[in-house]
């Protein structure tokens, strides 16, 4: 298992690095363009303003900078549109990888040890509430077993990619061992790493 997650971290360690690479050429594009443009706008305004009265020159000069204006909105959209399809692109192969490791015989013997790590956050309990996606709920009894005599009620839970929770009533506790709570964590991650939304600063 650790050698899966080991691949899977490092394939999303690669993924996210390209990701980067290709968000630096973008903003040093944007860069380039935005320089050329002002001083485009510079030059015109200058030339203009030669044969205008200062309030023209004015005038000419407000208009440009608002066409500069909505040029590097409009770029900063691209940018960040751009950003959010690498964003879905990693994580959908994410996804894709956890759905092949689900499948694998490793997976069981991986929810028995997620289990002996949540219990050991749940020190004292006597009955516990195992929460599993629906398709590993035929894993209940050798879950159960595994940490007996702990009495164990199993129920369908609320996520979808595999793993588990569990939950102590006694203790008021509960443990989310999750894969969709795992990636969720990953995705915010990503997002501040790679900086999924575009300011002023970056420009």
């Amino acid at each position: 298992m650790q050698q899966q997650m080991e691949k899977l971290l490092h394939f999303t360690d690669a993924v996210m690095k390209n990701a980067v690479r290709e968000s630096d050429a973008l903003r040093k594009q944007m860069a380039d363009t935005r320089t050329k443009t002002l001083e485009k706008v510079r030059e015109e305004a200058q030339e203009a303003a030669r044969g205008y009265y200062d309030r023209e020159a004015a005038r000419i000069r407000a208009e440009a900078g608002r066409e500069v204006s909505k040029h590097l909105m409009e770029a900063k959209r691209k940018i960040y549109l751009r950003r959010k399809e690498i964003g879905q692109e990693v994580f959908d192969k994410v996804r894709a990888r956890i759905a092949e490791y689900t499948a694998s015989p490793e997976y069981p013997r991986h929810l028995e040890e997620l289990l002996a790590s949540a219990m050991k956050q749940l020190p004292g309990a006597k009955r516990v509430s195992l929460r599993l996606r629906r398709e590993d709920l035929a894993l209940a009894p050798r879950l159960a077993k595994s940490i007996a005599p702990v009495e164990v009620d199993c129920e369908e839970g609320s996520f979808s990619l595999g793993g588990l929770a569990l939950r102590c009533p006694e203790l008021g506790l509960r443990v989310d061992c999750s894969f969709d709570n795992q990636l969720e964590e990953l995705v915010s991650h990503f997002a501040e790493s790679f900086g999924l939304s575009v300011s002023d600063d970056e420009m």
